[in-house]
């Protein structure tokens, strides 16, 4: 035994051992940088969803109350485009609404968006809808498109639609279930929840929005049978309760 191959706490550390320590951290540090990267190379994209909700914007445009209240309106591409209608927590505005004596009316909120997909969350207080001049909404007769039996998820169509990145899966099961409770539409995925998935209104078999009854499935793996009808830009996936299967 040398010299150098006593270790004292408090004197200089032997040269071998700081080569060996140099190289462990510089291993460790390569180590984790390389697994992190394999582990966010796994996740699936946040999606290109967006809210600036900094961003207050008056829309005008026809009032659709039912099944989920929505704004059909120019005023977001230049196209007639429907935007659904919700408030800036996780509930539906049907409890505030007021009563018109027409439905041409200015909506001022926050647009939520993704791809084809839009929202207006309005602001709070009692004055985020009135009476106001707006273009006639386009004839959009209910196109039945068939019978459809798809695999997919139920997810709350705010958060997908860019309220939360990402706004899909297990772990926003609590947060999805919240939301389609509050009163917020849902929506079906098929083909996986990505920029490029085929995004339904998720409705029963007669047009009219679910009920409490669908929370169980809500962020599950499901196949749902059912019909596909396409209301001017958007497609609704229209399934009776029982026909929602868990895989």
């Amino acid at each position: 035994m040398t010299k150098d191959d006593f270790f004292i706490g408090w004197a200089e550390t032997p040269k071998k051992d700081r080569r060996f320590m140099l190289g462990a951290a510089l291993g460790l540090i390569a180590g984790g940088a390389g697994l992190a990267g394999l582990l966010a190379s796994a996740h699936e994209p946040a999606g290109a969803g967006a809210w600036d909700q900094g961003d207050v914007r008056a829309f005008a445009g026809q009032l659709v109350r039912e099944p989920y209240p929505a704004l059909v309106t120019h005023d977001i591409d230049g196209a007639p485009r429907t935007a659904f209608l919700v408030s800036n927590s996780k509930r539906g505005v049907q409890g505030r609404l007021r009563r018109h004596a027409g439905d041409a009316v200015r909506v001022r909120g926050t647009l939520i968006a993704r791809g084809a997909h839009a929202m207006i969350a309005a602001i709070d207080g009692d004055d985020w809808i009135a009476a106001a001049p707006a273009p006639p909404a386009p004839a959009w007769p209910a196109v039945d498109e068939g019978p459809a039996l798809l695999t997919g998820e139920i997810l709350d169509a705010k958060c997908w639609f860019g309220a939360m990145r990402p706004g899909d899966g297990r772990v926003h099961k609590a947060c999805a279930s919240l939301c389609i409770r509050g009163g917020l539409p849902p929506a079906f995925c098929a083909r996986g929840c990505g920029d490029d998935a085929d995004i339904l209104l998720f409705l029963e078999a007669d047009g009219s929005a679910h009920g409490q009854g669908l929370l169980p499935f809500v962020a599950d793996p499901v196949y749902a049978m059912g019909r596909i009808v396409r209301v001017g830009d958007v497609r609704q996936f229209r399934v009776s309760l029982r026909d929602i299967r868990r895989i």
